[in-house]
């Protein structure tokens, strides 16, 4: 599949927007992994393993980003002209986006406390809307099809859709799984962003599967 030059004008303002947006809300991830202001002299490596579970939500949301810029950068290779309910959806999911730093830094510093359901089922929700707004984005171009590129391939867009079809239902589940073990929880949320990373090419090959 390739662009021509007038279909890759059409999104490049977007897709310029969103790469910012989305290596700034990376890069504001690492502010929250804090020490504790006051550690005893001889004590500083047993103060950074203190804070293992900050570097499991710093991994995750790092991760989960990434591979969202990285999906996005895949989607936008199908998608090749935008309208007004693209730039209003996509101006949504990066809504999303540029807050994620919040709720990882409420789970950074509260998981180690009685509040932790609370923080990780808070991030959760979180991942559940962005997938939300990252569903109804990637449904509403399939639905208008002539904002896609005439070469694209039909499996290709079902394999994007069979990979995102239940999204919002796995964070739901992983939010879920927070009422039992908060820690746990995170770690499906990274493992979750590695589901998203496998090329979207894996999954329409199931979709021709007999």
């Amino acid at each position: 599949m390739t662009r021509t030059a007038e279909e890759s004008e059409e999104t490049t303002r977007l897709e310029a927007f969103s790469d910012g947006i989305f290596a700034i809300a990376m890069t504001l991830l690492v502010l929250e992994i804090r020490l504790p202001e006051e550690i005893p002299p001889g004590t500083l490596g047993d103060a950074l393993l203190h804070v293992w579970r900050s570097y499991l939500a710093f991994l995750t949301s790092f991760a989960t980003i990434g591979v969202m810029w990285v999906n996005h950068h895949r989607i936008f290779n199908l998608i090749r002209r935008t309208d007004q309910a693209i730039l209003t959806l996509n101006l949504l999911l990066m809504l999303g986006v540029t807050f994620l730093p919040f709720p990882t830094a409420v789970v950074a510093r509260n998981i180690r406390s009685v509040d932790a359901r609370t923080a990780v089922l808070f991030y959760n929700g979180t991942f559940t809307v962005i997938a939300i707004c990252w569903g109804v984005l990637w449904r509403y171009a399939v639905r208008n099809r002539h904002l896609m590129g005439k070469d694209v391939d039909e499996r290709s867009v079902r394999g994007v859709s069979r990979q995102y079809a239940l999204g919002p239902l796995y964070y739901i589940v992983a939010g879920g799984v927070a009422l039992v073990s908060p820690v746990s929880s995170v770690v499906i949320d990274l493992l979750l962003a590695i589901f998203f990373a496998v090329p979207a090419r894996v999954f329409h090959r199931q979709s021709t599967s007999p």
